[in-house]
Formats: C-alpha cells, structure tokens, sequence
C-alpha cells in the first residue's frame, strides 16, 4: 500500500462516531488507486441558501433517520449525487475524525472508502462539475494556498490547497488534513 494510504489508515477508526448533539452529516472520501491515490472532489452547485453553494467538497449530506450510520449516510449521498454505488464499487476503510463546521451547528464525520474497480461518476443537480484529485499532488508545498474570505467586511485568509482551478478550503480543507495528516 502507498505511503499516503499508510498515512490515511492510522488516521481512521472503525467504530461508529458519536454525535454532540448537533445536526449530524457525512461525507464519502473516494480513493482511486493505491500507488498514486486520487481522491473525488465535487464543485457543489450554485443555489440559495445553500451554505457550500459552489464551493468544492465531498460527495455527502444530512444523515437522515432511517440511515442508522455515518457509513450508510455517505453511501446513500454519494449514490445521489455523484451516481456511484459505493457498497458494490469499494471497500469501507473506517472513519476520519468528527469535524464541526465553522457555523458551529453541524458535526461532519468522513467516511472513507477504496475503489476496488473502475467507476463512472453522473453528477445530479446538486453537482456543478467533479474532478479526481491526485492527493500527492494536492499535498505538495506548490498547492498550499490561502482563500480571502470576506468576513463581515473583513478579509479573512484561510489555508487551502489549489486542484487546477479548484480551491479547497474551509471544511474539505481540515477534513483532507485531519484524514491524511501529517508525512
């Protein structure tokens, strides 16, 4: 296995997480290959009052009643958003850490799984475009940026990482570094 996924198993766990009370979502980190991982990153359409409206994620959503799992959450979004059947394509390899959003209001657990073929992703409405990020490239000192967020008339500098014309930044940023963590 690859230094990256090497890196990304000690950093997973297999038990379920447990919610703080807030509202509960999950988020699928698809990985393609094992020497040279790439990840599914999805630009999310623009819509209003939707407060990721057009930023760049992964595929996920609120976990609903009758979900029962952070797991079947991610498998369930993902197969609405992006049309790939997670429980038929991929191998669940446990659970990244709980990340709360910047508004404080919602709990965000990453499940992440490994391909075990080849998958053709047919974004929904939800989805403005997608791209396979390569996680060594993304990683690399030449990605690291920073997004101005405009905070109330204040701009406001955030780390991100650069994907071609994608910034990742805020919640999908602490979430990949959380996951991956540190070489």
């Amino acid at each position: 296995m690859g230094d990256i996924l090497s890196r990304i198993s000690k950093n997973l766990v297999g038990s379920e997480p447990t919610p703080k009370g807030l509202r509960f979502a999950a988020v699928s980190i698809i990985i393609s290959g094992t020497e040279s991982p790439s990840v599914l990153l999805i630009k999310r359409a623009e819509r209003a009052g939707d407060p990721w409206s057009g930023q760049i994620a992964f595929p996920g959503g609120k976990m609903q009643p009758e979900d029962g799992t952070a797991r079947r959450t991610a498998t369930r979004e993902t197969l609405e958003e992006v049309g790939v059947d997670l429980g038929k394509s991929a191998e669940f390899l446990g659970y990244g850490q709980l990340t709360t959003t910047h508004t404080g209001t919602m709990d965000v657990v990453p499940s992440v799984f490994l391909l075990k073929e080849k998958v053709d992703v047919t974004p929904n409405e939800e989805v403005a475009s997608y791209r396979w990020a390569d996680l060594k490239d993304m990683l690399a000192p030449k990605s690291s940026s920073s997004y101005a967020l405009d905070s109330g008339g204040k701009p406001v500098q955030l780390p991100a990482f650069l994907v071609g014309d994608y910034v990742v930044w805020g919640l999908t940023h602490r979430i990949i570094t959380k996951v991956v963590g540190p070489p």
